[in-house]
């Protein structure tokens, strides 16, 4: 199975990245066709990649899941480790959803864990890592799904902010981070803070979109509201986002309701707040794209209809000057939805840098 590096002209197989990976790049492992680039997995007794139900299309799901904190973990050398410096990882992230557990844990927030396994990838007793706590809890059992953003900045010499050691190594806190960063051999999404103590529960939770961005590539975070068809819309791109390229950087979120209105917008930095039933994910002040409309099949209301421009051209309008080569967007998309109380919807949202 290949897994394409999309913004990059090239196709890498399982082997990891070692090469310095070009502005803008960025890949997401969908489970597309049982796919599975990573050997992503949650352990337990019953785990499988279904086809549907996913966010959208396949997903990894772990049912029974008897454990104090679910770890949705890497097996063995991937795309998603190696010498995350070298190749210039700038981020990480993933969908999830929790379909069951069996008494409430919210709330607690989910943590990502890259590892170090000192050489000695058998013997797990002299395993390092390094952490940070994510500002968003794991997802309740609330029939959404949820995006996970973690910057991990890879160039950095010092441990960034946010971030902490392994509270078990004897390694200083900056040797244990540039070591790790020249040598992830594993990436871990920890339900909860890994220094915290949980109880045992029987989970039943989804995985999907496992993302690795190099070099400002576009990411995907918040969570986006359900809509009065009963769909979840998700944020995507295709391309690099570049200051000087005419197209080729297309924004699109799917799963909107067909034949309506709607709008990309953005600004230069995220949140998460409650906002028309949903959560704005733009820090104000926000820029608005020409209106569209999401098409789809004819009515009556079904999930067809997507929302998209190629973000390139509109940088080549003009009509935004912070739009250069190193700015950051964060955006999503709006959309009319008249059945819903607010007569609106929301997608989840994504986070790139402008290449040159």
């Amino acid at each position: 199975m290949r897994h394409t590096v999309f913004g990059s002209a090239f196709v890498l197989l399982f082997a990891s990245v070692a090469a310095a990976q070009q502005c803008g790049s960025f890949s997401v492992e969908t489970f597309t066709g049982g796919s599975n680039v990573g050997a992503w997995s949650f352990g337990g007794p019953s785990q499988s990649i279904q086809t549907n139900g996913g966010f959208t299309g396949a997903q990894l799901v772990s049912t029974g899941l008897d454990t104090f904190a679910p770890q949705l973990a890497t097996n063995g050398a991937s795309i998603y480790t190696g010498n995350y410096r070298t190749a210039g990882v700038t981020s990480l992230a993933v969908d999830l959803q929790t379909y069951h557990v069996d008494f409430p844990s919210c709330p607690r927030p989910l943590s990502i864990l890259l590892t170090n396994d000192n050489g000695t990838p058998g013997n797990p007793n002299d395993d390092f890592f390094v952490y940070k706590v994510g500002a968003e809890s794991i997802p309740c059992v609330d029939g959404l799904w949820h995006s996970y953003h973690f910057d991990v900045p890879s160039a950095s010499t010092t441990l960034p902010a946010g971030w902490a050691v392994d509270p078990n190594t004897a390694l200083a806190p900056n040797v244990a981070w540039n070591t790790i960063m020249q040598d992830v051999d594993r990436v871990t999404y920890f339900y909860g803070d890994p220094t915290f103590f949980f109880i045992f529960q029987m989970w039943t939770i989804g995985a999907d979109n496992l993302r690795i961005s190099w070099n400002g590539g576009a990411s995907t975070y918040c969570i986006s509201k359900k809509n009065s068809v009963g769909c979840q819309p998700t944020i995507s791109s295709s391309g690099q986002a570049s200051a000087s390229q005419p197209s080729g950087f297309v924004v699109s979120a799917s799963q909107e309701i067909n034949n309506k209105s709607g709008v990309f917008f953005y600004g230069h930095g995220a949140q998460n707040t409650p906002f028309q039933g949903g959560a704005l994910c733009v820090q104000l002040p926000i820029q608005r794209t020409p209106v569209t409309n999401s098409g789809g099949n004819p009515p009556p209301n079904d999930c067809s209809g997507v929302i998209g421009l190629d973000f390139n051209a509109w940088i080549q309008t003009g009509s935004d000057p912070s739009l250069i080569a190193g700015a950051s967007v964060f955006g999503q998309c709006w959309s009319r939805d008249v059945a819903s109380p607010s007569g609106t919807n929301l997608s989840n949202a994504i986070r790139f840098t402008i290449c040159p």
